[in-house]
């Protein structure tokens, strides 16, 4: 049969590939099986990859979940396994996985963040309007509300619904957090801006900082790069779900926001 030219990206689904592969195979909350060739990497987030007889992988096989192949597989590159049985992290690999974790999120959440603003206009233009009062009060009801979704998920983690819900919440949190940051880097030049370029500016600027940290963290301390992106965005998170916690349950405790 005919190779597949490029690579096979599939989310919320499963990939079986049983011809030559000249690409990546990739998925994101299902599972790959693999018997043929794949001259690039496999990628597996929240998902189980399956290596049989016939599978001959040239790149890396990076998986967050597990990892099993027949005595006759072939992987060329490195294997790494996080979270799931005989966890074996590279950092090279690592490296990479984690790039590729940056650019889906930052693309999940423009698309998605559209599409709410789109929808939801003027539910948002209220949200802009009053986003910069009570920082503080947003900020702790953000984290309380980030704690007890984490909680939720590290309880039913074995399920594969928890970790989708978990990174929607995320995606959705990150949208009024990106048009705070927006707004304050906007009105340094116009008082006046819409939603998206308060969301656009917003998002663009934390991607801008996480890839600053991601080329100039060294190799060696790539987990201390781990950490700080990982506070940066505990922070951004919590902001956004205190905005929309306060929008939501709030309201009724500001005059401008009943009219």
């Amino acid at each position: 049969s005919e190779p597949v030219d490029g690579n096979i990206i599939l989310v919320l689904g499963n990939v079986t590939v049983n011809r030559r592969v000249d690409g990546h195979v990739i998925t994101v909350f299902g599972d790959s099986e693999i018997d043929a060739e794949v001259t690039g990497q496999v990628v597996s987030l929240f998902g189980n990859v399956l290596l049989k007889d016939r599978a001959e992988i040239t790149g890396d096989v990076i998986t967050i979940g597990s990892l099993n192949k027949s005595e006759s597989a072939v992987i060329r590159g490195q294997e790494v396994r996080i979270f799931g049985e005989s966890m074996n992290l590279d950092l090279g690999a690592l490296s990479y996985l984690r790039l590729l974790i940056l650019v889906l999120f930052t693309l999940a959440v423009l698309i998605i963040g559209f599409l709410m603003l789109l929808i939801s206009r003027a539910k948002y233009n209220r949200i802009s309007r009053n986003i910069e009062k009570n920082i503080g009060r947003k900020f702790i009801l953000g984290i309380l509300s980030f704690i007890g979704a984490t909680s939720l998920l590290a309880i039913l983690l074995l399920t594969l619904i928890a970790p989708l819900f978990y990174t929607i919440l995320l995606i959705i949190a990150e949208v009024p957090a990106c048009m705070y940051i927006g707004r304050l880097i906007l009105r340094t030049f116009s008082q006046k801006n819409s939603i998206y370029a308060e969301f656009i500016t917003g998002l663009a600027s934390v991607t801008l900082v996480k890839l600053l940290i991601f080329f100039m963290t060294p190799q060696q301390s790539i987990f201390a790069g781990l950490i700080v992106v990982g506070l940066l965005n505990i922070c951004i998170y919590s902001l956004g779900m205190g905005i929309l916690m306060e929008q939501h349950y709030l309201k009724n405790n500001s005059p401008e926001m009943k009219k």
